[in-house]
């Protein structure tokens, strides 16, 4: 695994598998999206991307493409509480309030799983995309 380092040409540098897990936990409690990235034309993984709504392409300019991941979220509306929590989690706006209810709606969801680890109710799980 490569991180980004000012040492070679690349900017990367290659990295122990503890330092890996340590960012990947860093980034999930920050609530970051973890995604890889590829070279052209999407072939192999270049690294990976933690994406939030800073300075991210696919957030600042909806025309970029950004491939959705295999994952889908699933609500389970029937226990949902529609206390809100995972609205602002979700940086691709597939979660919004509306008169007092939760709405979701899935054609945004790119699988990041946000929206689950921040629901206290467990509702909502991370399947297939087309399950």
């Amino acid at each position: 695994m490569f991180a980004d380092a000012e040492a070679s040409g690349s900017g990367k540098r290659r990295i122990d598998r503890g330092a890996a897990e340590s960012i990947l936990e860093t980034a999930r409690t920050s609530g970051l999206v973890a995604r890889p990235f590829r070279d052209e034309p999407r072939q192999a993984i270049e690294g990976i991307c933690f994406c939030c709504d800073d300075c991210c392409w696919y957030f600042r300019r909806p025309e970029e493409r950004c491939d959705k991941g295999a994952l889908i979220e699933r609500t389970r509306m029937e226990g949902c509480t529609h206390c809100g929590l995972c609205v602002a989690p979700c940086h691709f706006h597939a979660r919004s309030m509306g008169a007092g209810a939760l709405v979701v709606e899935r054609a945004l969801c790119y699988g990041c799983g946000l929206c689950a680890v921040a629901c206290p109710e467990g509702c909502v799980e991370m399947v297939q995309r087309g399950a």
